[in-house]
């Protein structure tokens, strides 16, 4: 009895000493390596410390976020049938293909003309981060994706340059100015996308941009409002998109 319980002890002191030696060797281990690796393992830490500075978003970028979501949406939940305020259509309209009949072809000058053009969903500069989210504001952006047919006033370079940035036309060479100032101030711009135009029809308060559908390309003219004829000139005029056969396809109200 005396003799098992010799052997035992001895057995549990070489284990604890066999433990020993190898808690000395892992503290030698772990030191070598913090002396070898220290930069490392300092770099290491200083990049999860930054890592965890970028995810804790700082009152700056709150800020920032809560004036992004302004420009993107309305403030509160609303019914919206256009971005903005748009003029009432004219109070004497005619059937496209009347127009076609009895109105008169109005003088063009193309300013744009790329077939091959495809329209594209989304461009860089409608993001919320580009130029202070100016062309980012989701109803304008669904209003510009509903129609083909677009116009606006050819005086003012301001005014060009957000109408080419809400269609996506910006890196486009459009021509902008015309043969001379009376005929700028006077120019209306049309853009038409997918569609091929044959000629242009006017009468009363109507304008009609005959083209034929195309599942590519985009065309911008100029028409001089000294040559149309208004029945009423306080009333707005309607830009109709329609096929050679006088089906409308879009409309603008300009």
């Amino acid at each position: 009895m005396i003799v098992m319980r010799k052997t035992r002890l001895t057995k549990e002191k070489f284990n604890l000493k066999l433990l020993i030696n190898r808690v000395i060797l892992s503290t030698l281990i772990i030191t070598q390596s913090t002396v070898c690796y220290g930069n490392e393992v300092k770099a290491f830490a200083l990049k999860m410390n930054t890592i965890a500075a970028e995810e804790k978003p700082s009152n700056t970028q709150k800020d920032d976020l809560i004036n992004r979501l302004r420009k993107l949406e309305p403030e509160i939940p609303t019914h919206m049938d256009t971005p903005y305020l748009e003029r009432p259509f004219p109070s004497k309209m005619q059937t496209s293909k009347d127009v076609m009949l009895t109105g008169f072809q109005l003088p063009f000058r193309l300013i744009l003309d790329e077939p091959h053009w495809k329209r594209p969903l989304y461009k860089e500069q409608w993001h919320s981060t580009y130029a202070g989210g100016r062309w980012s504001y989701m109803p304008l952006r669904l209003f510009y994706a509903q129609h083909r047919i677009f116009t606006t006033s050819a005086v003012g370079l301001s005014n060009m340059y957000d109408f080419l940035n809400n269609l996506g036309l910006s890196d486009l060479n459009v021509e902008q100015k015309g043969p001379s100032q009376e005929e700028r101030v006077n120019e209306i711009v049309v853009v038409i996308m997918q569609a091929k135009i044959e000629r242009v029809v006017s009468k009363g308060n109507q304008v009609l941009i005959v083209a034929r559908p195309q599942r590519t390309g985009v065309q911008a003219i100029t028409v001089n409002r000294l040559n149309m004829k208004p029945d009423k000139d306080l009333e707005a005029t309607v830009f109709q998109l329609v096929t050679p056969d006088g089906d409308e396809l879009d409309y603008s109200i300009y």
